[in-house]
């Protein structure tokens, strides 16, 4: 899984598909158009293990929709899978062993399907840790069968949350302690970075009701307290109930901001309930 050189990228949720082109500013890149298409309940239900498009039609409409408000009908795209359907994992990786391998080896035994059938990406969270992803084939091939069959082109692919992971590690202050929240429609995923790199990951399924916010900021506080954090570090979210989040953690005392700033990129005003967004400056 990866994006590719795609500028154009468009992403699924269970509640809809989205998408956003860049464009290069005097300064900086800034945001050219933004696009999003409401799915319906059922329509598709991010999973690790079961179908998720469970009415294609419905999805390759709104796949076309977006693609077309982006005039990226016949250009490659980097498609987006949500937060859900992938497992997440940080790992303590042994010298002399190939981060991939080793990621098999220590997730195989939770899968109640063969290792074979799933693909397997890893990536550096610091000194000996990797950042690991695993997905089941078949749900891979459901996203891309549905981008084929609304004509589009796939020109890269990779997971929401890690992207907007990356993109949250790279835009912060080099060294300062900071926990990372992103937000999806299903599920959501959580990590705690000190001055080497990541500490603690979290990814769990999501329960989005009117107590959620208070259950996320104890998630939050929980964290920190596996990660051995003395002190408040600042936590920075983004996602579909950014906004209620951030408003539970500034209620409780706590040192909270939007993981995007709007500032000089035309970003939409609720842009931090865009999970990947930021991402495209990053």
């Amino acid at each position: 899984m990866a994006l590719g050189q795609s500028s154009v990228r468009i992403a699924f949720d269970a509640t809809a598909v989205s998408g956003a082109r860049p464009t290069r500013g005097l300064r900086a890149r800034r945001l050219a158009s933004f696009a999003r298409a409401p799915l319906a309940d059922g329509a598709l239900v991010p999973s690790p293990h079961e179908s998720n498009v469970l009415r294609a039609e419905e999805v390759r409409d709104a796949l076309a929709l977006v693609a077309r408000s982006l005039d990226a009908a016949r250009e490659p795209i980097a498609f987006l899978l949500p937060d859900g359907v992938a497992r997440l994992a940080l790992l303590d990786a042994p010298d002399g062993v190939r981060p991939d391998e080793y990621a098999r080896y220590r997730l195989a035994p939770g899968l109640p399907y063969p290792i074979r059938e799933a693909v397997v990406q890893t990536e550096s969270a610091g000194p000996r840790r990797v950042l690991a992803a695993l997905a089941r084939r078949s749900v891979i091939a459901e996203y891309e069968e549905v981008a084929r069959a609304a004509g589009l082109v796939q020109g890269g692919i990779d997971l929401a949350p890690l992207v907007a992971l990356h993109a949250l590690r790279r835009a912060a202050a080099r060294g300062v302690a900071r926990v990372d929240v992103v937000l999806g429609d299903a599920a959501y995923s959580l990590a705690l970075h000190d001055g080497a790199g990541l500490r603690v990951l979290r990814n769990r399924r999501r329960d989005r009701d009117a107590g959620e916010p208070r259950r996320l900021a104890l998630e939050i506080e929980r964290v920190l307290r596996i990660g051995g954090m003395d002190g408040r570090p600042a936590a920075r979210v983004v996602g579909p109930g950014a906004t209620a989040l951030l408003g539970e953690l500034a209620a409780a005392g706590g040192a909270a901001e939007p993981g995007w700033s709007m500032d000089g990129k035309g970003l939409p005003a609720d842009a931090v309930e865009v999970p990947w967004l930021g991402s495209l400056f990053a």
